[in-house]
């Protein structure tokens, strides 16, 4: 019965290791951005507001109708932006109009900026968000040094999905110029080049999220992306250039035939302090399509200028594209979708407008070492495809484990079983213990 109980037991175990790889198959089939940095709880009221650090980055969990406050301590002097993004599980039910309002208020309640970040009403699911800025600037609001609030409101409708969204929080401060310091002025948009870059393709793995953006440069990069994924990629922008991005599409195997979806397919800009540029999207039916995304180019006086689109390429740094496909075409095609990503930074770099402070440090600066790691691949450890084949092959090596146990429980349960005949060159023995068998 012992050696029974084990085969069972061993049975239970190989069920329940199945079942657990088949939800890490279907939870992994989708990367999803995990919220990074200092795990903190927004108050509920500004007086219990814990406070943010420069250069830090937090995490929290946003429920329907949660309004959380976080601490902000500014000086006079340095440019402030405080982003957060919600994430909510891809395939998870949205309504038009939900999604997160940030708000950055003053000691004293005046609002110093506020930025939206809502989803549209094509239902899909993804990471949603933006950032608000405290600029230096003359006249300006909130320009003196104090205790700032930083707000985040979640909208949900009430037909939506209730689950908790992580959020992740970013703190950039960014160094004063200096006395004498003349920046260029102010740069007017530009339209898309007419002549998409040409050449040979490299792989590219884009990210799940900022952190892991895959970095890549001027020239041709090839990606997948699943239904209802997103995936970030970063490009080094100088001072004084601009990026173009033609994002094409591919055509895929058909799920069914004359299938549609609107929206079905995404391009969002971002800067380097994860403040929103630009999007567009383009319906997708399984056929080739394309969609363009670019920047201006970058100059610190682009900040006074009212166009959200402008005002955005204020400094130099890492630029983000995140590229998205709308969980419903998994109703379209079968499978990932191919991605090509023809991409062209332009324009001669011009000189920083003369910091006075760590630019580079505060992450608004580009050198040529980060021009040399644009290769297409993440840079905040392993991607998550990667983490992925290293969690299948640890569910398959254990699979396999409990398989070899079963079978040397059999095989010992049976030598068990299998009565031993004393050697004949031996005589029985005597004494205690079951008669020899003759």
């Amino acid at each position: 019965m012992r050696g029974r109980g084990l085969l069972v037991a061993v049975a239970v175990a190989g069920v329940t290791l199945a079942g657990l790889q088949g939800t890490a198959l279907a939870d992994t089939a989708v990367p999803v951005w995990q919220p990074q940095g200092t795990a903190v709880k927004g108050a509920a009221t500004t007086a219990e507001a814990q406070a943010l650090t420069p250069g830090g980055t937090y995490k929290d969990t946003l429920k329907v109708g949660d309004t959380k406050y976080y601490g902000v301590d500014l000086d006079a002097k340095s440019s402030a932006y405080l982003s957060a993004f919600a994430v909510p599980k891809p395939g998870a039910k949205v309504a038009y109009g939900d999604g997160i309002d940030l708000k950055l208020q003053s000691a004293d309640g005046t609002d110093c900026d506020s930025f939206d970040a809502h989803f549209d009403n094509d239902g899909a699911a993804r990471p949603v968000g933006g950032y608000t800025a405290r600029t230096i600037e003359k006249d300006g609001r909130c320009q003196e040094a104090n205790r700032y609030t930083l707000q985040i409101k979640r909208e949900s409708a009430g037909t939506s999905d209730p689950a908790e969204w992580p959020v992740e929080i970013r703190f950039m401060s960014e160094p004063a110029l200096k006395a004498d310091a003349k920046p260029a002025p102010a740069s007017s948009a530009t339209e898309a080049s007419p002549t998409p870059v040409t050449g040979t393709p490299k792989p590219a793995q884009g990210g799940t999220s900022f952190n892991d953006a895959a970095a890549i440069k001027s020239g041709i990069w090839n990606d997948k992306v699943l239904p209802g994924e997103t995936r970030f990629y970063k490009v080094p922008v100088d001072w004084g250039q601009h990026a173009v991005l033609f994002a094409d599409f591919a055509n895929a195997p058909a799920a069914k035939e004359n299938g549609f979806q609107s929206a079905g397919v995404r391009v969002d800009a971002y800067n380097p302090a994860r403040g929103h540029i630009d999007d567009d999207t383009e319906s997708y039916a399984g056929k080739q399509t394309s969609i363009t995304g670019q920047t201006v180019p970058v100059s610190y006086a682009n900040r006074f200028e009212s166009g959200s689109k402008v005002s955005a390429t204020r400094f130099a740094g890492w630029y983000y594209f995140a590229v998205s496909v709308h969980p419903g075409v998994k109703d379209v095609v079968n499978g990932p979708i191919g991605v090509t990503l023809r991409l062209d930074v332009k324009g001669a770099v011009t000189p920083s407008p003369g910091y006075d402070g760590d630019a580079a440090k505060a992450g608004f600066s580009i050198s040529g070492d980060d021009l040399a790691k644009a290769d297409g691949t993440a840079t905040g450890g392993g991607s998550s495809s990667t983490m992925r084949l290293v969690a299948f092959a640890a569910l398959g090596a254990g699979t396999v484990l409990l398989l070899s146990l079963a079978v040397w429980l059999v095989a010992a349960r049976r030598r068990v079983a299998v009565p031993q005949a004393p050697p004949q060159s031996q005589a029985p023995q005597s004494g205690y213990g079951p008669p020899p068998a003759w």
